[in-house]
């Protein structure tokens, strides 16, 4: 068993050294001369009875288990820094929300918690789910709503339901004015959608279906907003993939919206609720049919 604490102080030289592949370069970051954290990293080592760094003819690197050690330092740090946040918060007595929230929550989610919030002082973030992931971390949000998955597994999280998508059409395409479709029967379009890192678990969905039709996906355009996707689609470049509520919220000119038959299993936005567990109980009891999906 370790004899040793690994407070902050230790967790942060151990990253440090980590990142800079050097105790010389991480010296430098953290403005101490190297003999100390050359011992301080030879000590951890000898404690826990692990190697956590190759030693190479020039400089240093995570051997597996530091690898380990380094992801997890991280999450303990951004979890001090996250409740050193809200303590000072809650002692400068400061009552706003800050909610971070994907353009996908727009069509009723953020709604539902804003009158669950009942005129609280809120303070509203657009920002991806890789982004509010970071910021519900390191304490800068309070509540997000987001597309699972995430990495991390100690953040609260759950499912506000799953949204299927449908497909959206020039009107003057050949498809346009049918009530629904398959997936095969627009397998080889050009797709305008969104940029893959905002959804990289969506996008792989939809290359599979693809590739199921013996196509590749053709993603011809790109933009992180549904309304300028639509206006690409509307310009006739390629057809456009979005949830089947937002079809039944916004009229787009030059758009139609087509049922996609076959895939409504497969090809859907989740929402999800994550951080605050008191937010996430108060959209329960709000009427919002939330579940775990840990």
């Amino acid at each position: 068993m370790s004899r040793l604490a690994l407070d902050h102080k230790l967790l942060r030289q151990f990253l440090a050294v980590a990142d800079a592949g050097s105790v010389r370069g991480a010296a430098a970051r953290l403005n101490v001369s190297q003999p100390p954290l050359t011992q301080a990293i030879k000590r951890l080592e000898d404690d826990l009875g692990i190697v956590l760094f190759h030693r190479l003819p020039k400089g240093m690197a995570l051997t597996e288990a530091g690898r380990v050690l380094a992801e997890e330092a991280q999450d303990v740090l951004a979890r001090l820094r996250r409740a050193e946040t809200r303590a000072r918060r809650i002692a400068e007595g400061n009552p706003v929300m800050r909610i971070g929230f994907v353009s996908a929550a727009l069509t009723g989610a953020l709604q539902r918690l804003l009158r669950v919030l009942s005129g609280r002082p809120t303070e509203l973030m657009e920002m991806t789910t890789p982004q509010q992931e970071a910021a519900l971390l390191e304490g800068r949000i309070d509540v997000g709503l987001l597309h699972p998955p995430i990495g991390n597994r100690d953040i609260p999280l759950h499912s506000l339901g799953r949204d299927p998508l449908v497909a959206a059409l020039p009107v003057d395409h050949p498809l346009a004015h049918s009530e629904q479709i398959t997936f095969a029967q627009i397998a080889g379009e050009p797709f305008v959608l969104f940029p893959y890192e905002q959804g990289p678990s969506l996008m792989s969905a939809i290359e599979r279906l693809a590739f199921e039709q013996g196509r590749t996906l053709n993603v011809v355009a790109s933009a992180p907003r549904v309304h300028s996707q639509l206006a690409i689609v509307a310009g006739g470049i390629g057809i456009g993939l979005v949830t089947a509520s937002t079809s039944k919220i916004l009229k787009f000119e030059g758009i139609r919206f087509v049922d996609i038959l076959d895939t409504r299993e497969r090809l859907f936005m989740e929402l999800a609720i994550a951080g605050d567990e008191r937010m996430i109980a108060a959209m329960r009891m709000g009427g919002c049919e939330a579940h775990s999906v840990r």
